[in-house]
Formats: structure tokens, sequence, C-alpha cells
């Protein structure tokens, strides 16, 4: 598997929708033999203050945005995932993505991706 595309983005809140409904989304490309695909994984955008908060990851600081990053996690601990759509509404399911996360790391792995 090889990442060719890394993108994130802020879900525009719906109609009547309260300031808790507000979610990010991350959607990687990637190559698998000859046939390319996308992911796209969303989840709620309060998790990346999660991280923040329990030391796991500060995109502040770190300097890459968490939805540039979730996607290309999940993708790596689930290489085998058939569908393409993915939601995480559970908190302690997207922080295990981050488990043994280093920045410094992911830089040095998708160096060649746009990542800010």
């Amino acid at each position: 598997m090889k990442i060719l595309s890394v993108a994130g983005e802020n879900v525009p809140t719906g109609k009547g929708g309260s300031p808790a409904d507000t979610f990010d989304r991350s959607e990687v490309t990637y190559q698998v033999g000859n046939e390319t695909k996308t992911l796209t994984l969303t989840y709620v955008r309060y998790f990346a203050s999660m991280l923040a908060e329990q030391g796991k990851y500060d995109q502040e600081a770190g300097g890459v945005p968490v939805n540039r990053i979730a996607g290309v996690l999940f993708l790596e601990q689930n290489p085998n995932v058939k569908e393409s759509r993915h939601y995480i509404s559970d908190a302690d399911q997207f922080l295990q993505l981050f488990e043994g996360f280093s920045v410094e790391d992911f830089r040095a792995k998708y160096s060649a991706l746009t990542l800010a």
C-alpha cells in the first residue's frame, strides 16, 4: 500500500445543528497494486482537543492538523478495510488511533505528502 495524498477538512454544520454537531473529515488516497482507492474518516471535531488534553498529540504544537493524520492512522491500523467511508463517534476508539503516535516519525514516513 502506498499513500498518494492526504486531505483534511472541517465539515460544515448542517441546518439547525448545534455547535456540538461539528465534525472533521480526513481523506486518504492510496494505491494497492494497480488500484487507486480513497478512504474517508469522519469524526467528532472535539476529539482533536481530547488528544491534546491527554498528551497524545497537540496539533498546534505539532504543526500537522489532526484531520491530515487520522485517516492515515486508521488505514495503517486497518489495511484490509473494505469500506471506503468510516465514522468514529466513540472517543476511546479515536484516541486508540494515536497510541504511540509520534509526529516526527509521521513526518519522516510521509515526507513526500503535503501535511500542513
